[in-house]
């Protein structure tokens, strides 16, 4: 199962589809689900957040204890 394939369980299984927001990955692993993208602080350096269009964002700046400083925009994921 490929990450977009597994960003689509998750939100099904969590009841988050067709809600909008943004799946937070971890290291590869699902870490929690927003509404909207904002607050990097709230996220580790190097965290991806997905929307349900594909489109990603890394959080980058920061450390791992005061989390990260800006979402930076990636290229979308085709499908």
């Amino acid at each position: 199962m490929d990450e977009i394939e597994a960003i689509r369980s998750w939100r099904e299984q969590n009841g988050c589809s067709d809600y909008g927001g943004v799946v937070v990955l971890h290291q590869g692993t699902v870490a929690g689900w927003v509404n909207m993208l904002r607050n990097p602080e709230h996220w580790q350096p190097g965290c991806v957040a997905v929307d349900e269009e594909g489109r990603r964002w890394t959080a980058l700046g920061g450390n791992d204890q005061d989390g990260a400083s800006v979402w930076q925009p990636n290229s979308h994921i085709p499908e």
